[in-house]
């Protein structure tokens, strides 16, 4: 008997009502950094696409032909916005381990000998992030923008 309890649950668990099989309709994602900008809205089983950049936008339709543009173009604005929040907080770091030196060289000068060693190293790492970010955005903004050209020419 406990087999067949177990078996209907697993059956009753599989199972789909009416709303799990009805398709979803409406914004499934959307994206924005620096100008450029995507929406991408499900209706039915298509799929339509909002591209922009500085206010400039194409409405796309999905097909197999432009499927890859588009993805393409969606993780270049998103890769955008992952750098530029990665450089901001790199270089908000660095500020803190400036102000953190500062205020123990006017306080305590034997602290700041014995932690030189540690607040180097933090610097050095706050640096070269934020050093490389800027070039990482670049890249990204670039590819933003030639996917953004293919897509609307």
């Amino acid at each position: 008997m406990p087999e067949k309890k177990s078996s209907t649950l697993i059956l009753s668990a599989c199972s789909q009502s009416e709303e799990d099989t009805q398709e979803y309709s409406g914004i499934i994602g959307d994206g924005k950094t620096l100008g450029y900008e995507y929406t991408v809205t499900k209706e039915q089983n298509k799929f339509s696409w909002k591209v922009g950049y500085k206010g400039d936008i194409s409405i796309i339709e999905e097909r197999a032909a432009n499927e890859d543009d588009l993805v393409n173009y969606m993780n270049a604005v998103n890769d955008s916005k992952l750098v530029l929040v990665k450089l901001i907080l790199s270089v908000s770091y660095f500020l803190i381990v400036i102000i953190t030196t500062l205020i123990l060289y006017k306080k305590n000068r034997k602290m700041l000998k014995d932690g030189g060693v540690i607040i180097t190293i933090l610097a050095g790492i706050a640096i070269y992030i934020a050093f490389k970010a800027p070039f990482d955005l670049s890249s990204s903004l670039q590819d933003a923008k030639y996917y953004y050209l293919i897509l609307t020419n």
